[in-house]
């Protein structure tokens, strides 16, 4: 488990808040109760990279994440990604369908919307998989995982294809740099896993690696 420190940055920019704000279809969905405190905590996000070729052509993200209403009336949820490449190529949410989609500063967000509005105190499980074409290519690549709510639990794998194995791989976390260990799995690829301790909200943990 590492637990080190980071400069926090913004998900999501002023520019999209005010966007959010001004809408008062997305400000009740989203944020209820306003801007001041987050609607909901993570209690557990599992996040899994699947690179599916050893050109890096194709690679699929899998994520599992359990969360926990701190206000009334939340009927949507924000997911983020970005990165290099064609970053949506199929997309499949289990919490409910895309709604309206903003794109800022690099980073790709989706509104997706609920099956009903959440009550304070209710918990919400839900599975995210999607596809990116092009987008790990280089001999050295990286892969940012930053959360802009509170988390308690923070797990980020990487899977290797058996042809192209991962040769050295770390973690960055501000201006610290910890060398991973890799796992050889049963059928030949190659994995790396860091468990985060005490993850930290608006903190980018950022894997590293050759192959």
């Amino acid at each position: 488990m590492l637990a080190l420190t980071s400069p926090s940055v913004d998900v999501v920019s002023p520019k999209v808040y005010g966007l959010i704000l001004d809408s008062e279809s997305l400000r009740s969905r989203l944020l209820p109760d306003g801007p001041i405190g987050s609607p909901y905590e993570i209690l557990d996000y599992h996040a899994t990279l699947v690179l599916d070729d050893a050109e890096g052509r194709r690679a699929t993200f899998h994520r599992t994440q359990r969360i926990r209403f701190l206000q009334d009336g939340v009927s949507a949820i924000l997911d983020h990604f970005w990165g290099h490449g064609v970053q949506l190529g199929s997309y499949r949410h289990s919490a409910g369908p895309i709604g309206d989609s903003f794109k800022d500063q690099g980073r790709r967000h989706l509104v997706i919307n609920l099956e009903r509005p959440m009550g304070q105190g209710e918990t919400l499980a839900f599975n995210v998989e999607r596809t990116a074409m092009v987008g790990f290519t280089a001999d050295r690549e990286w892969l940012e995982t930053t959360i802009d709510h509170p988390v308690r639990r923070l797990t980020r794998e990487i899977v290797f294809p058996k042809e192209r194995p991962c040769r050295s791989v770390e973690l960055v976390i501000g201006d610290q740099a910890v060398p991973l260990e890799l796992i050889r799995l049963p059928d030949g690829r190659t994995m790396v896993r860091v468990r985060v301790a005490d993850p930290k909200a608006d903190t980018p943990y950022t894997i590293c690696w050759s192959w």
